[in-house]
């Protein structure tokens, strides 16, 4: 069996060891002499230093959450932060966060997890929110989760760029990464850079979620809740869920420095359904969708 067969059969079966699979194509890597497929090989073995972009496998969209006292005792616990409510310079760390660990510890975190969450510290965030999500209540912890399914699609996106990346390097060269090898079809540097930046770099892979790269026109009028309901309706929102918000908006008629508590309500839950993948749109277009329609709604 060859270099390419041996890491063709470790791609296609799911229970390999990916860091060993990952340590064969280094192997490949280094005797191809791609430097780009060496790179990223290094990068997802020990993880990607800042200054490297990350590939789009590695990047969604967090949800928020805080804990909120009021007067006279009153307080929420685990409720969801829109997007909308954490200030603009602190808002594309959530809407876009940069997985930079390396395959074994996003597998060793995925065993301690299971099927649960995994949590990101948020700095400060609580006390830059203040009284600013819910009224007369002020945020005194917040954190970002994100759900285990995409630490796992994460290491489905590795695995099968490495199977794809193997099988269209086999079909032009067999014999390719082999040292005794003397085929006149061996691989020039440049081809295999080639045909690493088609599937590794420009593979259709996007953890971030449906709809988050497309374009969304929203036609909504001021005060007009028909229209503002045809664009949600059209995104997925269920009827009931619109419904809901009619009532939340017609108890608040007007936005002044935020959306109101009823309105933040329904956002928070209808972000919730995103992330849960209930409402099938990625967190980050469902926060477009919703932030920009309602403020239109507005007159905003």
């Amino acid at each position: 069996m060859t270099l390419l067969e041996d890491i063709q059969s470790a791609a296609v079966d799911a229970k390999s060891d990916l860091g060993t699979l990952l340590r064969k194509c280094k192997l490949l890597g280094a005797r191809l002499g791609s430097q780009p497929l060496e790179d990223w090989l290094v990068w997802e073995s020990n993880g990607y230093p800042d200054h490297v972009t990350v590939p789009d496998y590695r990047v969604w969209s967090l949800q928020v959450k805080g804990t909120f006292v009021g007067p006279l005792g009153s307080g929420l616990k685990t409720l969801p932060v829109p997007l909308a409510c954490i200030p603009e310079r602190s808002r594309e760390h959530f809407q876009r966060y940069e997985c930079r660990q390396s395959i074994a510890f996003v597998e060793a975190m995925l065993a301690k997890v299971g099927d649960g969450r995994i949590k990101v510290d948020t700095g400060d965030l609580a006390l830059t929110l203040g009284e600013d999500v819910y009224e007369h209540q002020n945020c005194i912890e917040a954190w970002a989760i994100f759900p285990t399914g995409q630490l796992v699609e994460l290491l489905n996106a590795v695995r099968n760029r490495i199977l794809d990346f193997a099988l269209a390097v086999l079909k032009e060269a067999p014999e390719a990464g082999e040292l005794a090898s003397t085929a006149p079809t061996t691989l020039e540097e440049a081809r295999v850079t080639q045909i690493f930046n088609t599937i590794v770099n420009g593979g259709s892979a996007n953890l971030v979620g449906t709809s988050n790269s497309s374009k969304i026109v929203f036609n909504v009028a001021t005060g007009d809740f028909s229209s503002l309901e045809c664009v949600l309706l059209e995104n997925g929102v269920l009827e009931e869920d619109t419904e809901e918000l009619r009532m939340a908006l017609e108890s608040e008629k007007t936005m002044k420095e935020g959306f109101g508590p009823k309105v933040s309500g329904w956002i928070g839950k209808m972000m919730s359904k995103a992330a849960e993948g209930v409402w099938n749109i990625g967190l980050e277009a469902a926060g477009k969708l919703l932030r920009e329609t309602i403020t239109k709604y507005y007159g905003l």
